[in-house]
């Protein structure tokens, strides 16, 4: 860290930040509307463009390079339309042709240009950000890099038209036939997002390549996704994303690399930004709040003891219909062996009914002591072995399922069954329970009365 200097590292760090906010924009929208992969086409699509502006010009002016790309990205939209349409083949399938195609038309053109023109393919492909601060132009008598100045200006003219029509894009985002009758023009404003989507690339190939520049537009957006359901959140979350990986990518590149690559020799500061960006996800994908793998893996783990414990209260219950006592080792085990639960969670299940009051003696160590119900257990088990006889009577009659195909979709319903669907079982199912047939199950087992 003590080696950088803001007149080389500092400005790799700004320019990789500027294509990062640029991206965020069309990038977010793109995530939200799960059309991630036009960013891909786009990138892919306006190679020949930018290599015709090359052709053309012979100068890297980024008038005609976006001039040249906007042409490329017309002739996908026309052309992947018109595919889909006369070769009635599958939209994505036409999207996934047309821009491959035109990508392999767009590295021709660049081979056979590059003698002529100061273009070089590894450079459009995978970016040269460590040159950008080189090549520098003359703003307010500051010497700026041509990179930082076409990035700072398109990502400027992003945030100004996602300002313009926040609401355009919010609307489209998420119910495109709402804002058809709102009469937004969806079309319009997918065109708009997908033109700005077409000049951050344009802006930003010189920097971090047209290869990835993808996951400069889409990482942080799909990180940022997992903690936002607003677009505005989105889009501010993929912004500190971006600028954050730029920051660690350099850093990674510069600093870290070194150290362990053999050589000394530094590391690709656009590909460290896209790794660093990937490691970003992965950890964001782990710890988000409510999509994280960690928070899912608690919930789960929470919902199958809320299970596990609810089947060993019922198996308690009946155990004690037909007079029988157990202990905790051979509940724990008809819990294993019927109800196919994991030992581990039997066993944290079997410590929660003892916690929570719902039974009464039973000792771990063997099961000569055995497990009573208390009051309390006794009426929260009377309720589920009602839900779970109940389900059975209903699904028999009002379905016509054999009497021996009703007991495994009775178990899992029994857990999502309270109070009041327990009465519209017996009102939808015109069950009779003061009569003595209709009061038992298609098995002839009573059914318990509703808890008070």
């Amino acid at each position: 860290m003590t080696s950088w200097t803001w007149a080389v590292d500092g400005w790799i760090v700004a320019i990789s930040a500027l294509c990062a906010v640029a991206c965020a924009v069309p990038g977010a929208f793109l995530v939200v509307r799960r059309n991630a992969m036009l960013a891909d086409a786009v990138s892919h699509a306006v190679l020949p463009g930018i290599a015709l502006g090359f052709l053309v010009s012979g100068t890297r002016d980024p008038l005609w390079m976006f001039l040249g790309a906007a042409l490329a990205g017309v002739v996908v939209a026309v052309g992947s339309g018109a595919l889909a349409r006369l070769g009635r083949i599958d939209p994505g399938a036409a999207m996934g042709i047309t821009f491959t195609t035109m990508f392999a038309i767009g590295l021709i053109v660049i081979v056979q240009v590059a003698d002529k023109v100061d273009l070089d393919p590894s450079c459009v492909l995978y970016g040269a950000v460590e040159l950008a601060p080189l090549d520098t132009v003359s703003l307010m008598g500051a010497s700026i890099p041509r990179a930082a100045v076409v990035l700072g200006s398109v990502c400027a003219a992003n945030i100004l038209v996602a300002i313009l029509l926040w609401k355009e894009i919010l609307v489209t985002a998420f119910d495109p036939a709402l804002a058809g009758t709102l009469g937004m023009r969806p079309k319009w404003i997918e065109g708009i997002v997908l033109g700005m989507a077409a000049a951050t690339c344009v802006a930003a190939f010189e920097s971090v390549g047209s290869i990835l520049v993808v996951a400069m537009m889409i990482i942080p957006a799909a990180s940022a996704r997992l903690f936002s359901d607003r677009l505005g959140g989105v889009v501010a979350c993929a912004m500190a994303t971006g600028i954050v990986a730029a920051f660690a990518g350099h850093w990674l590149a510069s600093s870290v690399a070194p150290m362990v690559v053999a050589g000394g020799r530094d590391a690709s500061t656009a590909g460290s930004v896209a790794a660093s960006l990937g490691a970003i996800f992965v950890a964001c994908l782990m710890v988000a709040p409510r999509r994280g793998i960690l928070r899912r893996g608690v919930d789960r783990a929470r919902l199958a003891l809320r299970i596990a414990r609810e089947d060993a209260l019922g198996l308690l219950w009946r155990l004690d219909e037909d007079g029988r006592r157990v202990g905790v080792r051979e509940l724990r085990d008809l819990l294993i062996g019927g109800a196919q639960t994991r030992p581990w969670i039997a066993r944290i299940a079997v410590r929660a009914l003892s916690h929570d009051g719902l039974v009464e003696g039973g000792s771990s160590a063997g099961r000569r002591d055995a497990i009573a119900l208390s009051d309390r257990g006794r009426r929260e088990g009377a309720a589920l072995v009602r839900s779970h006889r109940l389900w059975e009577l209903y699904l028999t009659r009002k379905l016509a399922l054999a009497p021996d195909h009703v007991h495994d979709t009775a178990m899992k319903l029994e857990h999502v069954t309270d109070a009041a669907m327990r009465e519209r079982l017996v009102r939808e199912g015109e069950i009779d329970l003061s009569r003595q047939r209709e009061a038992s199950d298609p098995h002839g087992r009573r059914i318990p009365d509703d808890a008070p």
